[in-house]
Parts: structure tokens; sequence; C-alpha cells
């Protein structure tokens, strides 16, 4: 196989995939990247893993039609290395290729691409189209709350639902680790072949690469639906992910639907206060920022044995009921960045129910925190 390609070209479509080859065990088949051509003027290139697969063609100049399969490790790094000038990649013996640009020679080993898995396709029952931009967003706000807990595989990944409500569809992600919970909920024009209501737990591998992979692109995103996957298409290729086949909990139940304390606060000055209590935290020996609440401010505390005292206070619109309360700092400031909109609104039913912080500039948003006690 021999091809000449743009560095742009080749290099997006590397980054593109770049996550997904095995980096812990270099030899093994799910580490090394599928190079083949398609016609004289394109190559397809494949990664797969157990739970992902990206596969993309980008444009080159194909002297010599064939396939390749090349450790991803040694690709990726040494792109990442190429000078601004023509990509040119040609086989070479025993399953190694040459990679040149300009002055800039290496030799990348290799493997037989008789030994690779074959490549997973796409054969979605059911698509739905997303502004590219939409589904960043839904992911953004709700992908840093998936639970990384290998015992709770239901957990293990972002729920999605999509609903057609005449000509348009509601779609709406969830994302919870049984200690905080991210839902997001969007109407957008109905563009697609959906007839029913769809329902997939998408595999946090497949989240954590669904941003790379939509990386810079523009226009829409094909979401398709099969049994055991959702597929994510664009103009260059898909990214497929395995669904997580078992039952989502039914988090409606846990939603709060009445409030003792609530109280609106800027949301950059809450997350400075945060920010600034938490610099006393050291990591895991003392993870919780206290905050108090009175009539006309909150307080925000930290309390490290070996690091110090912290505190700052905000001043806000409230006249009720003072309140005493402690969370994750970490899942705190997740939770605030996830927002949208210059104003957040804390509202706490009790001290055993998880508190809730929305923000009135976009009532789709919801985050969910489980206080802890102190």
């Amino acid at each position: 196989m021999e091809f000449t390609a743009a560095k742009k070209d080749f290099t997006t479509a590397l980054a593109k995939a770049q996550g997904v080859p095995d980096q812990k065990n270099l030899t093994t088949a799910l580490a090394q990247v599928h190079l083949k051509s398609e016609g004289p003027d394109a190559v397809r290139l494949t990664a797969q893993c157990y739970e992902v697969t990206v596969s993309l063609t980008f444009p080159a100049e194909v002297t010599q039609p064939g396939e390749l399969a090349l450790s991803g490790r040694s690709l990726f790094d040494a792109a990442r290395m190429l000078p601004e000038a023509p990509v040119a990649l040609k086989s070479l013996d025993n399953d190694w290729a040459r990679l040149t640009s300009g002055r800039t020679d290496y030799k990348i080993p290799g493997t037989s691409p008789q030994t690779l898995p074959e490549r997973k396709v796409p054969k979605a029952t059911d698509t739905v189209r997303f502004p590219v931009s939409h589904l960043i967003e839904m992911v953004d706000r709700v992908g840093f709350a998936v639970s990384t807990d290998d015992g709770r595989l239901n957990l293990n990944g972002v729920f999605m639902k999509v609903e057609p409500a005449g000509d348009e569809v509601q779609v709406e992600m969830v994302a919870t680790d049984g200690h905080r919970l991210a839902r997001l909920i969007r109407r957008m024009p109905l563009s697609g072949e959906v007839a029913k209501p769809l329902a997939v737990i998408v595999h946090r591998r497949g989240i954590h690469e669904l941003h790379r992979f939509l990386a810079d692109e523009e226009g829409d995103v094909a979401v398709g639906f099969q049994r055991n996957a959702a597929a994510f298409e664009i103009r260059s290729g898909y990214l497929l992910v395995n669904q997580i086949e078992l039952e989502y909990p039914d988090y409606v139940r846990v939603l709060p639907t009445s409030f003792r304390w609530v109280v609106s606060v800027s949301r950059p000055d809450f997350i400075r206060a945060v920010q600034r209590a938490s610099v006393m935290l050291s990591g895991e020996k003392g993870p919780l920022v206290r905050l108090s609440l009175k009539p006309g401010r909150l307080q925000t505390f930290a309390q490290d044995a070996t690091r110090g005292d912290a505190q700052d206070e905000l001043d806000v619109d409230y006249d009720g009921d003072p309140l005493e309360i402690a969370f994750n700092h970490r899942y705190l400031l997740e939770a605030l960045a996830a927002l949208p909109g210059d104003t957040v609104t804390l509202s706490v039913k009790d001290l055993g129910s998880a508190a809730s912080l929305t923000s009135p500039a976009d009532e789709g948003v919801l985050q969910l925190i489980m206080p802890i006690r102190s």
C-alpha cells in the first residue's frame, strides 16, 4: 500500500480515532489502526476496541492499493510531530510502514491486517439527525456524571431517550453515579425516521470518544439506534458505540418536587466561592465544602487538619430558615460548570434528599447532588 495525503486530512482522521486503540497492551490486534485504500482517491482509517468502533475516510492519492495494520500508539505519536508538508505512507517488509513528511522519516511497526477483527458497521433501524453543536452540548452537560464503578454496569453510560412529538422530537440525556445526577432535555425539529420512543445506554467509553469524534465538525450528525449499539455518523465516517443492554434506574422517582430552602446565586460568584474554600482541601482526605445559608448571605467553608481553614461569603436575596449543608466540592463545581447562564438556583428539600441546581436561563438543565452528612 502507498498513498500521499495532505497533513491536515491525515492528522484530523487520526485525531478522531486516537482514543480508541488499546494503550496498555500495544501488541494486541485492538492496539492497531487499520488503513485501507478506497479507490484511487481515498483511504479508510478504522480503530476498534470492545466498546467502540470509529471508521473514517480521508482524501488521498493512492498510488498502490492495499491495507495496513499499524501500531496506533506509534502512528499517533509520529503524526503529532510531522512538519507542515504532504504526508506519504508506504508499506515495508514484515507489515511495517514508512511515514514521511518533508525531511522527517518514521518507520511504524505493524501486523498482518488479517489478524484484525472484522470492522463493525452501523445497522440502525431508526435514525434522527441533530445539529452537531446540540449533541456536543448535551454530552458536556451530563457526561461528567457517569459512574466509573464497574460493579454497577447500568450506570456506566449515558441514558439517551428520544421521543417523537408531532413535527418535533424530545431528546433527553441522563447520567448518574448514585451520588449525583445530571439531566438535559431538548426539543428540536424532527429530522429522521423515528416512529416510536427510543432509548439507549451509551457506554461511557463512547461518550468520551464522541466529543473527540465531533470536534471541529459542522452541520448535522445522524444518530442511529439499533438493538445493541448507537451509531453517530458524519460525512467522513461513523462512531459506533456498544449499548449497555441493562435497564436504566427509574431516576424520575428521585427527582424532588418540593423544597424547604430555595436561593438564587450568581453562578460565577458561587463557583469562585467554592474554589476559594476548596483550596484548603487535600484530595480524598477532606472533600467537603460546607454551605451556610442565612438571611442575606451564603457562606462557604472548608477545613483540613493539615492545610488549614477557608471561608468565603456571598450576599444573596434570601429571607428564610437557616441551612447548614455539605457537598463533595468536586461534584458541586462540576455541576455548577455544567449549568448555563449567570444565575443558579439552589433548592433543598431536606438534608436526606438530593439538592437541586438549576438555571433560570435554561429549564431543560438539571443537576442533583446528594449532601454529605458530616
